[in-house]
């Protein structure tokens, strides 16, 4: 099952390349196809999906989405389309961060120089306003940056954050094509039982996550969420002693769930505040 992670750079020809990739393997490219779930988890306007994916949120949207929500709705949905489908081409909105821990998965950047990108986008956009075009490209490039930041501490352009690097100045589309498909086809990078376990487990941790923070009686508790062989592990306080309970009830409905090793521990409140 061919997994493989690249990131988004306007101009660059990543879109291209990643169909390509797509027709050789035989498998799906997934970018906007799940803005329609996000926005049905998470009840807000797709344009604000968007806006938040992309980097690109006013200060109102900013201060009326739930910004761990979302984050944690995005990587529960790129982890699940990673674990369900039978191969499948994931571009953008931090997979290369997600699938790190995940040996089968091929984790590529295609990028180029910022004068050959905007040249390009000149084209595409039929433009020759190449100072426009320019603040374009420079937009498109903050925004993709701040996702990286905010939500994954690294920068887009990383390069210890990938297995491969294209530059798309020197090597044509079907040249990536090829090495992402040799790469993605190797010994190094074949699917294995292990690697599917870690793919499972990776996904569950997210799920989990994911579950804790839309519950309303568990949106609030800060907890540290592990899996292995599917036996979820929780640790961390909770305000109460009932959400103990709660927690585990909630991940015990979560599909993928073998066990719960559940070490929650309630906050000691002092006496003199319970009078």
């Amino acid at each position: 099952m061919p997994l493989i992670a690249m990131n988004r750079e306007i101009g660059s020809l990543g879109k291209d390349v990643a169909q390509g990739v797509a027709e050789s393997l035989g498998i799906k490219v997934q970018h906007h196809e799940m803005i329609d779930t996000l926005a049905n988890r998470t009840r807000i306007r797709k344009s604000h999906v968007i806006s938040f994916l992309e980097g690109k949120q006013g200060l109102i949207e900013r201060l009326t989405t739930d910004q761990l929500m979302l984050r944690l709705l995005t990587a529960d949905e790129i982890l699940s389309l990673a674990e369900s489908q039978d191969g499948i081409v994931l571009r953008g909105w931090g997979a290369t961060s997600l699938l790190k821990e995940v040996p089968h998965a091929v984790r590529v950047c295609v990028s180029a120089s910022r004068s050959l990108r905007v040249k390009r986008m000149m084209e595409r956009l039929g433009s020759v306003d190449e100072r426009e075009v320019e603040r374009i490209v420079d937009q498109n490039d903050e925004a993709s940056g701040v996702v990286m930041r905010r939500h994954f501490h690294i920068g887009s352009r990383d390069i210890d954050e990938y297995d491969m690097c294209l530059n798309t100045d020197r090597l044509s589309v079907v040249e990536c094509v090829d090495e992402i498909v040799r790469l993605a086809r190797s010994q190094r990078f074949a699917e294995t039982e292990a690697s599917r376990v870690q793919l499972r487990d990776t996904a569950l941790v997210h799920r989990v996550r994911a579950a804790l923070r839309t519950e309303s009686s568990t949106s609030h508790c800060k907890l540290r969420v592990t899996a292995e062989n599917g036996r979820v592990t929780l640790e961390g306080g909770v305000d109460r002693a009932d959400q103990i309970k709660i927690c585990a009830d909630v991940v015990a409905r979560l599909k993928g769930v073998a066990s719960i090793d559940n070490r929650l521990k309630a906050a000691v409140v002092p006496a003199r505040l319970r009078e």
